[in-house]
């Protein structure tokens, strides 16, 4: 056998090895390639849908959010009115009398009590704004409870 013929030979087993792997690992490398841009573009798919969805609660648990504050701001101006308007059915009461010894006529007598018809002005006034203080926090309490509920998943 002739040894140009062998080396031949090896040489075009060689060069066709080396052609074949070389068209088979660039079209490989494409293949893997596609099928890489394939699955990212169904990640950015499902990503985008999910935004989406996430977007859509958001804006509806915003929605009933302001609808929570209007309703307890609505609350609080009624309460606000109410208020006022007490405050300005005391014009007629009697101011709280001058006491010397630091304790009221009325406290002092012990068979005597005091009802809200009784209380001086500013005493009713005080006593109109703190219950109309406890019913402004306790309106925004129930809206904070409300938009709690709403948000926490159902069991």
């Amino acid at each position: 056998m002739n040894p140009w013929l062998i080396v031949g030979f090896v040489i075009a087993v060689c060069s066709a090895f080396g052609t074949g792997y070389w068209r088979g690992d660039t079209a490989g490398q494409a293949k893997v390639q596609q099928e890489w841009d394939k699955e990212k573009a169904a990640q950015y798919a499902e990503y985008a849908k999910g935004q989406a969805a996430a977007r859509e609660k958001e804006q509806a648990l915003q929605a009933s959010a302001d609808t929570l504050r209007q309703e307890k701001d609505r609350e609080i101006k009624n309460i606000s009115a109410r208020a006022a308007a007490l405050t300005n059915s005391l014009r007629d009461r009697p101011e709280r009398p001058a006491v010397s010894s630091g304790v009221s006529e009325t406290a002092s007598i012990g068979s005597h009590s005091c009802t809200g018809s009784e209380l001086s002005r500013q005493d009713a006034e005080f006593l109109i704004g703190e219950a109309a203080r406890a019913d402004e926090y306790r309106a925004a309490l129930k809206q904070c409870y409300t938009q709690y509920q709403a948000l926490m998943p159902s069991p």
